[in-house]
């Protein structure tokens, strides 16, 4: 019986432990601010194609490829856009992530 319980602690420490490290590695607190680490373009799937969302004012080269691997698209962003694709599985990559997503 004493076995048992001294598992369960240990797994429910081990848990937190865990926990608490991986929710600190997202974001940066520094004098009552936080700084989100990713803030670079965001991508979302929208009706006939995808958003890309530019949240700074500089620049983004994205290339769009189908599920297969070949290029549909290659575009250079500044402002957020509306890229029309028909529905299929895409990955769109930029200097900084890779993403797959689905436009129905």
């Amino acid at each position: 019986m004493r076995m048992k319980k001294f598992l369960l602690i240990t797994a429910i420490v081990a848990t937190m432990t865990v926990s608490t490290s991986a929710i600190g590695s997202y974001h940066s607190f520094e004098e009552d601010s936080i700084t989100v680490i990713n803030a670079g373009p965001a991508l979302k799937s929208v009706s006939g194609g995808i958003e890309i969302t530019i949240n700074d004012e500089a620049k983004h080269d994205f290339y769009i490829y189908s599920i297969t691997g070949q290029m549909v698209k290659s575009i250079t962003l500044s402002e957020t856009t509306v890229v029309d694709l028909p529905q299929g599985c895409y990955i769109v990559k930029c200097e900084s992530w890779s993403k797959k997503i689905v436009v129905r």
